[in-house]
């Protein structure tokens, strides 16, 4: 949402043509502006709800324009998807294996001992046989060998169990750990866009004008509705700097609003050059100078019902 200014066309006609100042200067006329905010989204999508209309006066927060994107719903779905598996293998980890898996592991283990068990007693009698010749050497070869297998296999089992028991290592619960922060922080991007979907009036203000209506596509960044905040208009004027002695920040004028019917007190708050286009030049006065355009800027100092962007103000420098 960006905040932008009503244009204005700054009437400088009524500046007078010479310096010094005439006495009983006429009166210089500006125009109410007031501080415009245009709502879009920084998805783009297809204008699914209008909750407003032109003229309607909403309030902070109040939901204004609902926009449809099913390829943002599908990426929420699978960041969501992704979070969740994630944080699965994770807590997997976390927990080591299941006690079935432990059971397992430790029967293959008890398993092993008991090989290794058979094999040492058929190594013992075939040392024995061969010692006094009652068995070929091929025999003895191959319980020994045997019993070296068996004893491979139950170092085996022993490092499975032991495995199982200890569950993931370190380093890989820290990667699963890592995993699940990204695709949270995914997911948090993604929900991120998913609430642009709804837009909400940012302050308190009148609806000036709905850009988009149900059924057209949004573009990102482009303007949904205007807003416009009436409680901070303001009047401006163009005034020549031969006329702005005494003017200041702070300085009451006294503006008339023909609108209205009424003259409205305003304060001063803000005094800038105009840029040369708006700038009236003396040519022609003899000992005349380069005049130099100012903008006033002057805002009521109570709540003036009624008052809109686009009104003429009136004011006379000798008020």
């Amino acid at each position: 949402m960006k905040p932008q200014r009503c244009a204005f066309a700054l009437s400088l006609a009524l500046l007078p043509a010479c310096t010094p100042a005439r006495p009983g200067a006429a009166p210089i006329t500006g125009l109410v502006d007031a501080t415009e905010i245009d709502v879009a989204s920084r998805v783009p999508g297809r204008v699914h709800a209008l909750r407003v209309q032109e003229g309607d006066a909403v309030t902070e927060g109040q939901e204004l324009v609902v926009i449809e994107s099913d390829e943002l719903d599908a990426k929420l779905s699978q960041a969501s998807a992704a979070e969740a598996a994630a944080s699965a293998r994770l807590k997997l980890a976390q927990r080591g294996a299941r006690r079935e898996d432990k059971d397992a592991a430790l029967r293959q283990l008890e398993a092993a001992q008991h090989q290794v068990e058979i094999a040492e007693k058929m190594y013992e009698r075939m040392r024995t046989l061969i010692g006094t010749g009652s068995v070929p050497q091929a025999s003895y070869d191959e319980a020994e060998s045997k019993l070296n297998l068996a004893k491979d296999q139950l170092a085996l089992a022993q490092t499975r169990l032991d495995l199982v028991m200890r569950g993931a290592r370190a380093e890989e619960v820290e990667a699963l750990t890592a995993q699940v922060s990204q695709t949270r922080g995914l997911l948090a991007e993604v929900s991120s866009h998913r609430r642009e979907t709804v837009q909400r009036a940012p302050i308190a203000a009148v609806v000036s004008k709905v850009v988009l209506h149900k059924g057209e596509l949004a573009a990102t960044g482009s303007p949904i509705i205007t807003l416009v905040d009436l409680d901070g208009a303001w009047a401006s004027f163009p005034v020549s700097e031969d006329l702005l002695k005494g003017i200041a920040p702070g300085k009451v004028l006294q503006v008339e609003i023909p609108a209205l019917g009424a003259t409205v007190p305003m304060e001063v708050f803000n005094i800038s050059a105009l840029g040369d286009f708006a700038t009236w030049r003396a040519t022609a006065d003899r000992g005349g100078f380069d005049l130099k355009s100012f903008e006033v800027k002057a805002r009521p100092q109570g709540k003036v019902a009624g008052l809109r962007p686009g009104m003429t103000a009136r004011w006379t420098p000798s008020s």
